[in-house]
């Protein structure tokens, strides 16, 4: 049985490289500053030795830096309606944050972001890249927000963010007052999380810990590691790249990252709909779309339940976004809010 009074020993952080001050007003040309490739980090991440044992190695899942890609939607086609191929308003939100946490001069963030996307898409061509998405932070729009700050200051409370992308959501955690040493963050795409050091230019200055994982691979030790140690797991725009099936299947794998007592939570934002989708909606980025309404989404909680031997609380909620509803999308796509709870 997993401690309830001790996290696991600290991740390596992600610190192979320098902050990257690109984005500097006196560099006419954005595409000037973009190297050839991204390396990002290792596929083999280390645990530092703790008590005398030797440090070990992360099984590599063989998928962080290989994801399948439709030719027709790879890095080199900006054709697709995902791509902007222009930014001409931030939010409010994102700018005081990188100009206040970040110390980034106001003049010099949008080529900055820019420049940024650039990175991120060849990464992986996600909408949320092509569309700027990721500088519409999603976990302060939950109603929960003001009482999660409060709570992450708390040393005993431990938190994830599951596909965190830049994890651009846990530098609004941080920069709001939370404890970033209790902060942990894992993608897919080990790249992305680079990208939040030069994004956030905070390589030196923040204690969070990050790891690239993939949810539905068990080999994982890095992930292992964690399970029954979160009081809080954050999903921001990740469920929805599975089909019902999947979905109960990551969300029971989530769970056992929770501490096993009433009140921890799960809570986030996908792709949902006003009428929950029926079958896997196949997309040009490569993967899948699933957009649950409140009922159907409730119903994977349900299910949870059963297969876990757990209860939970759902609230759930559907709400108009930028991003959600464009003409490129299904109709009566939302973006689906949600806050569900260990009882």
């Amino acid at each position: 049985m997993a401690s309830t009074n001790t996290i696991p020993p600290p991740l390596v952080r992600l610190e192979s490289q320098p902050d990257n001050l690109m984005g500097s007003s006196d560099v006419a040309e954005v595409s000037n500053l973009l190297p050839a490739n991204v390396n990002g980090i290792q596929d083999e991440v280390k645990i530092p030795a703790t008590n005398g044992r030797e440090s070990h190695q992360a099984l590599a899942t063989g998928t962080e830096k290989n994801a399948v890609i439709p030719p027709e939607s790879r890095k080199d086609n900006k054709g697709v309606p995902w791509y902007h191929t222009s930014l001409n308003h931030i939010d409010p939100v994102t700018c005081d944050l990188l100009e206040n946490y970040s110390k980034i001069p106001s003049d010099q963030i949008m080529q900055h972001v820019i420049a940024i996307r650039e990175k991120a898409w060849d990464v992986y061509p996600y909408p949320c890249i092509g569309q700027f998405l990721f500088l519409n932070l999603t976990i302060n729009l939950s109603p929960y927000y003001p009482t999660l700050v409060s709570r992450l200051r708390d040393e005993n409370q431990i938190f994830l963010d599951l596909g965190c992308c830049f994890a651009q959501d846990v530098r609004k955690l941080v920069s709001d007052g939370a404890r970033s040493e209790n902060i942990y963050g894992t993608d897919l795409h080990g790249e992305f999380m680079e990208l939040g050091f030069e994004l956030f230019r905070d390589r030196k200055t923040l204690k969070s810990t990050f790891f690239p994982s993939d949810i539905l691979n068990d080999r994982n030790l890095l992930l292992k590691g964690l399970n029954g140690e979160m009081n809080v797991v954050y999903l921001g725009l990740f469920l929805h790249h599975f089909d019902f099936e999947t979905c109960v299947k990551v969300c029971a794998r989530v769970t056992k990252l929770l501490k096993p007592e009433p009140g921890s939570l799960i809570m986030g934002v996908q792709v949902g709909s006003l009428i929950g989708d029926t079958k896997p909606i196949p997309i040009p980025s490569g993967g899948i779309l699933w957009r649950h309404d409140i009922k159907s989404f409730e119903k994977v909680w349900d299910e949870v339940g059963a297969i876990t031997g757990t209860k939970w609380k759902v609230e759930a909620r559907l709400e108009r976004s930028k991003g959600f509803g464009e003409k490129w999308q299904i109709e009566g796509t939302r973006r689906l809010g949600f806050e569900v709870w260990r009882l």
